[in-house]
């Protein structure tokens, strides 16, 4: 299972260019039922056939669309890419450009064929209110896993972060400060083993842990959640939180304190005692982006013109966007005019509006939140809070 990140997002509006043709496919899949897995190939072949149609309409030639979908077509035919396939899958296809992503959330049946991809669909994997951080951590075994709210994925750490307090004491910085201890002997911790100094006082550990534990947020930081605004919930027991946030310098800390060893709780289980701790402050995150809304509406923050928003958004100036959820405005926006056409329906070469002003604000540093429509006065679409 992949999770869609920021980083991603990024990449495909690197892409976005005036003579570049994107093609964005969506789809369900079926995880289970010999049938219903068969259609998953079945299906993906219609939304080449449907891709390809699009693409000869706008005026490309066979040839030239073969080579848009070569790389996708050829997963029809490889029976290892179709074995372990969650909800949804999603695949971005440019001239020289292809990515897959299998997805742990629904999907709607979706070609959308443009300048720039589609990611509206995506929306609730990108949104501020549902990326977190889960650091499964003990004396003998370091984890770190990046979630959303529908699925989550264990990070590679190796060589990044020590992976346990008996590999932070090869670091320099914390074996030098060792030397004064002439004799170490293996002690059982955790359920497994670490060295720790013969005569060593409980403040000595205390002090080593703390070595051990600025080495795991610095790499954090440095590697992983880098100009983050995302939760990072600890997973651990409950001596280890408060030693742990002593070297902490991440402001978005929480904690789960949990009876017994951390090590043996699977990645599935990790990602729901996270999400369990987060929902809350998700919905409060969520809620205080609607008050500020209100208090800085009519003083020259605020816009709910969604024509604004798409150009405050390609400039960087929307500091907070709300959107409704399940809205569909179809337009066109001329990035060196500014000029924004809204359209009834959607034309040739039309783009999703909030997709492409929720790509922007996110792209730019920007947070966006997934409104639920009854949230949301009258008509209104989407609503931002300018920077400036």
């Amino acid at each position: 299972m992949e999770i869609f990140t920021k980083d991603d997002l990024n990449e495909l509006i690197k892409l976005e260019t005036v003579g570049c043709i994107c093609v964005s496919l969506y789809m369900p899949t079926f995880r289970t039922g010999r049938a219903e897995v068969q259609q998953n190939p079945v299906r993906l072949k219609k939304f080449l056939k449907e891709a390809e149609e699009r693409l000869e309409k706008i005026g490309l030639k066979r040839t030239e669309t073969d080579k848009y979908l070569q790389q996708a077509k050829a997963l029809l035919d490889d029976s290892s890419f179709w074995v372990n396939m969650s909800d949804g899958l999603v695949v971005f296809l440019s001239l020289d450009y292809f990515r897959y992503f299998r997805l742990n959330i629904p999907l709607p049946e979706l070609v959308v064929v443009g300048n720039r991809f589609h990611i509206s669909p995506l929306l609730p994997l990108l949104a501020t209110d549902q990326r977190f951080y889960v650091l499964a951590i003990s004396q003998n075994l370091v984890r770190l896993l990046r979630c959303n709210r529908f699925s989550y994925d264990e990070l590679d750490i190796k060589g990044k972060i020590p992976l346990s307090l008996s590999d932070a004491l090869q670091f320099d910085d914390i074996k030098g400060a060792e030397k004064d201890h002439a004799h170490y002997s293996v002690t059982k911790l955790d359920g497994g083993s670490v060295a720790i100094a013969h005569n060593a006082e409980v403040d000595s550990n205390k002090n080593n842990l703390l070595r051990f534990f600025s080495q795991v947020g610095k790499g954090l930081q440095r590697d992983f959640i880098h100009e983050e605004t995302a939760p990072l919930v600890m997973v651990s027991v409950d001596y280890l939180f408060p030693i742990y946030k002593k070297a902490n310098t991440y402001k978005y800390l929480f904690n789960k304190e949990i009876e017994g060893n951390p090590d043996k709780i699977s990645s599935s289980e990790l990602h729901k005692l996270g999400f369990d701790i987060i929902e809350p402050y998700m919905l409060k995150q969520q809620d205080e982006a609607i008050r500020q809304y209100i208090k800085l509406a009519g003083k020259g923050r605020t816009t709910d013109i969604l024509e604004s928003i798409v150009s405050d958004a390609y400039h960087g100036k929307i500091q907070s966007l709300l959107i409704a959820e399940n809205q569909q405005k179809w337009g066109k926006y001329d990035t060196f005019s500014g000029k924004v056409e809204i359209h009834a329906k959607e034309e040739s070469c039309d783009i999703h509006l909030l997709d492409f002003a929720a790509a922007q604000t996110i792209a730019k540093g920007g947070e966006v939140y997934v409104i639920p429509g009854s949230k949301m006065s009258g008509d209104i679409s989407a609503a931002a809070v300018l920077r400036y």
